[in-house]
């Protein structure tokens, strides 16, 4: 049943390429043949000698290019196709996104488009099974993104990395304003769409690897260092924090307060520092600051009851030191404590996909 009774039957394909072979014509062929409405190809500056390919495919029927002058990246290039569409082609239920390098098969670009008239307002995300003969580098870039993006997004997908997506055509305005210029862009509109309450729907694709995928020019694991970062910042900011939060502790008990004053102490010092590297630093949140004290200390004095409890059982039952106790409490609690912070603290306000 498609979302809504008077959605859009039609949907625009767009490819960005850069520098891109005599297969970027074979499959606007094929898809033109399978009935794609209408196809929008932006040649990100490949230089004069790729020229006779766009030549080629600005003659084809229903076929534009949009073109960049110098190369800007697949983010850029993708913003750049997507502001055409929306500009000139509102009649889109949405935008079809597929690589130029024959990755994707033309019978799944045109079933997406399909899917997407009948739920215009889902991110529909075409997703490999990675079964087979699958290069290292891309079984091993997805397996480990896959993951990290599940502990710092919250979203359990099976393929962050697919260039074949159905984008509706109310959540392009946000997309334009996304940053990322280069692969990074298209992590950041899982993000976006995860933040806006998007529905991402996952459609099983083929999984095509043609020479062993050297054409391509994505490292599944350097280009997705940017959703890493997010994780590394918190690690970072954990560890200042840790660090400011035992001197004063230390200190403290040093100084005959306590384990729960000494604990309280350190903590409430230590969360001033914390709260405001989370918010600017690391979750980069946009959530009014009442609301968000309210539910970080709330959530902090959680963290420290059940830290002061595992302290006082690690102590007593084992005689361990308290300074060790609680070093490897809260290291423990790591990505619990990230987890909560993510999804109940630091989140965005939820702005509705119109």
């Amino acid at each position: 049943m498609p979302d809504d009774p008077s959605a859009k039957r039609t949907y625009t394909v767009l490819i960005p390429a850069y520098r891109p072979s005599e297969t970027l014509i074979q499959l606007v062929e094929d898809l033109l043949r399978r009935g794609a409405p209408r196809i929008v190809v932006v040649d990100d500056g490949g230089g004069p000698e790729f020229a006779p390919v766009f030549q080629r495919l600005q003659m084809l029927p229903r076929c534009e290019v949009v073109r960049h002058a110098v190369n800007l990246g697949k983010g850029r290039a993708l913003k750049t196709g997507l502001n055409h569409i929306l500009l000139h082609h509102r009649d889109s239920a949405g935008v079809v996104t597929c690589d130029a390098d024959g990755q994707h098969s033309p019978e799944d670009v045109v079933r997406l488009g399909e899917l997407l008239t009948q739920s215009p307002r889902a991110l529909l995300l075409g997703s490999r099974s990675f079964a087979g003969d699958v290069p290292l580098r891309s079984r091993v870039g997805n397996l480990i993104t896959r993951y990290v993006f599940y502990y710092v997004v919250g979203k359990k997908l099976t393929d962050t990395q697919s260039g074949l997506r159905g984008i509706p055509l109310s959540l392009i305005p946000e997309l334009l304003r996304l940053g990322g210029e280069q692969y990074e862009y298209e992590m950041n509109m899982l993000m976006l769409a995860k933040e806006r309450d998007v529905d991402i729907r996952e459609v099983p694709i083929s999984t095509i690897y043609l020479n062993n995928n050297v054409s391509s020019h994505f490292n599944p694991l350097f280009d997705s260092m940017k959703i890493y970062f997010v994780l590394l910042r918190y690690g970072f900011t954990s560890f200042l924090t840790a660090l400011l939060d035992q001197l004063i502790f230390f200190v403290a008990f040093r100084s005959g307060v306590a384990v729960a004053p000494g604990i309280v102490l350190a903590r409430l010092l230590s969360s001033i520092f914390n709260l405001s590297m989370n918010k600017t630093f690391v979750f980069q949140s946009r959530a009014r600051l009442p609301g968000l004290i309210l539910k970080y200390y709330t959530t902090m004095a959680v963290a420290g009851t059940i830290v002061y409890a595992m302290i006082q059982f690690l102590t007593e039952s084992f005689g361990w030191g308290v300074v060790t106790a609680k070093i490897t409490v809260e290291s423990v609690l790591f990505l619990a404590t990230f987890v909560v912070q993510r999804d109940y603290v630091f989140t965005r306000p939820k702005l509705p996909v119109e």
